[in-house]
């Protein structure tokens, strides 16, 4: 990827404490949720964080959105380390760095008035008078297909679209430079999710806006991303830009993902790839390839080494033993 680099993301840990392994012993058993993870993002461009429940993906950007400490590792926003922010720098770093989660109605305050809901940002942060702040309030309502005349109702008056339509505006009211998307449209009717998808393309190309996007659904990052990762147990296993991955994925998590989207035309769908098996156990992750007991293409040494997340070809990186052999 080319262009400024906003958000740096180096060996990036974040352990989970499950209390002692038992009545006597003083060793803490730690979930590894997320466990040396490494990418950056390019100021106006989309980065795709892809994977199944449990991955890693939603913690790794709470971590960027400073909701979770670090275990290790560091994340450097426009070159400076975010966890060294204090007093004015960490307010400007809350006003440049937004969010919208999955869930609209959970974000939204059902005894707030919707224009309440967007304006409370500015208000925290002091930013515009009162009078422009009502007109910021009724020009974002504008911005995200809303009218100015719905500030004055309540969340449980809106759809579910329409929700997430508010939660976007109040992400914008702050100006930020990078805003956060967790499964922005996993909970929405399919016939709204293109919808809030162009919606959030559109505003990007207006407003010059830099995107994380996590998702679990492979199909909704190919139609938003510029560059995708890809993750499994705490690890990127894959990385490469969107059509890379989709015209030439390597990685046999990333063939298995892919092979399950569904295509409206039958005489262009493949057979789904079923794993066997469970997903390693997180809290004893040791030695290995963490894939290796679902993959169908393992081998004995997949037992016993880690694969490194490294460069087969020109800006595709892959975590496989297999692959960096044919490469």
């Amino acid at each position: 990827m080319k262009g400024e680099s906003i958000l740096k993301v180096n060996n990036l840990k974040k352990y989970f404490s499950m209390g002692k392994e038992g009545i006597f012993s003083g060793k803490a058993r730690m979930v590894k949720a997320v466990d040396g993870v490494d990418f950056s993002l390019y100021k106006g461009q989309t980065f795709g964080l892809v994977g199944e429940s449990g991955c890693g993906k939603s913690t790794t950007g709470r971590c960027i959105l400073k909701l979770y400490g670090i275990t290790n590792g560091e994340i450097l926003f426009q070159g400076k380390n975010i966890h060294s922010f204090e007093g004015k720098e960490r307010m400007q770093y809350r006003r440049e760095v937004q969010a919208v989660f999955q869930d609209p109605y959970g974000s939204l305050n059902p005894r707030m008035r919707i224009g309440e809901f967007i304006e409370e940002p500015m208000l925290v942060h002091g930013t515009f008078n009162s009078r422009d702040r009502k007109k910021r309030v009724a020009k974002l309502l504008g911005v995200v297909g809303l009218s100015s005349d719905h500030a004055s109702r309540y969340p449980h008056e809106f759809s579910g679209g329409q929700r997430q339509r508010i939660c976007i505006a109040r992400a914008l009211s702050l100006n930020p430079k990078l805003v956060i998307l967790d499964e922005p449209v996993s909970a929405l009717d399919v016939s709204i999710r293109a919808q809030i998808l162009n919606l959030l393309m559109d505003l990007q190309e207006e407003f010059g806006l830099t995107y994380l996007f996590i998702s679990h659904d492979l199909s909704v990052v190919e139609h938003i991303s510029d560059f995708v990762a890809v993750m499994y147990l705490a690890k990127i296993v894959e990385m490469a830009p969107c059509d890379m991955i989709f015209k030439n994925p390597l990685h046999p998590y990333t063939n298995a993902l892919l092979s399950a989207i569904l295509v409206p035309d039958p005489e262009l769908a493949q057979d789904a790839i079923i794993l066997e098996g469970d997903a390693a156990d997180p809290r004893g992750l040791e030695k290995g390839c963490r894939f290796r007991d679902r993959c169908f293409n393992a081998t004995d040494e997949c037992m016993e080494k880690e694969p490194e997340l490294i460069e087969v070809e020109p800006n595709h990186k892959v975590a496989c033993l297999r692959v960096a052999q044919k490469k």
